[in-house]
């Protein structure tokens, strides 16, 4: 309450050097005001997105074999998170061959694994925009609407893959981006996959 007193402080037509104190003080209590919002906003919306990733992880988890576990992964991005397109490609081969081999299992002999070799050896999510040939492996003819993209890499004993999410907007995904609840989400889907692959 002080700060916002407005006390007079005669000085005649010379510049008061409490007042201007007193004003860059204030400026001050203002800004600080602002941050302390600012934050309270982030640790919110960060809460929210925690909760989110949380169901999503526990959804993965209940889901009975690969098909219902791309579908829960494809539903919850998709409806929680906003992601345009997602796509899942394992260079490997299902355990179970009964078990829905779809197209999430590409297979391990393919040539497109070079495409995707540095972002799985790396083992952290890379974000911006794909390579054409990337785009057309992921998403088909039809995904030339994506103009920013992350690829966050899925691995285990003797396999890899990825998961990528795309968008229309150039500046969704961009690079140098936080990626570390991304990457929490790789491994938590790489651990949940595991039993669904064969290993040679």
């Amino acid at each position: 309450m002080l700060a916002e007193l407005e006390i007079p402080h005669d000085s005649g037509n010379a510049v008061s050097l409490v007042e201007r104190q007193v004003a860059a003080l204030r400026e001050q209590n203002q800004k600080s005001r602002e941050r302390l919002i600012e934050l309270f906003d982030i640790a919110r919306r960060n809460q929210e997105l925690a909760t989110r990733m949380h169901q999503l992880g526990l959804s993965l988890m209940d889901a009975g074999d690969p098909r219902d576990i791309f579908t829960a992964l494809y539903d919850n991005l998709r409806k929680d998170f906003n992601a345009e397109r997602v796509a899942v490609r394992l260079f490997a081969k299902p355990a179970f061959m009964d078990f829905y081999p779809g197209e999430e299992f590409a297979g391990e002999e393919l040539g497109e694994l070079k495409l995707f070799r540095a972002v799985i050896d790396k083992g952290r999510p890379l974000t911006g925009k794909l390579k054409r040939q990337q785009q057309v492996f992921l998403f088909g003819d039809g995904g030339d609407d994506i103009h920013s993209a992350v690829m966050v890499p899925l691995r285990g004993d003797g396999w890899g893959g990825v998961l990528a999410i795309g968008s229309p907007d150039k500046d969704r995904f961009q690079e140098n981006m936080g990626v570390e609840l991304l990457a929490n989400l790789g491994e938590v889907l790489s651990l949940i996959l595991k039993p669904w692959i064969a290993v040679k």
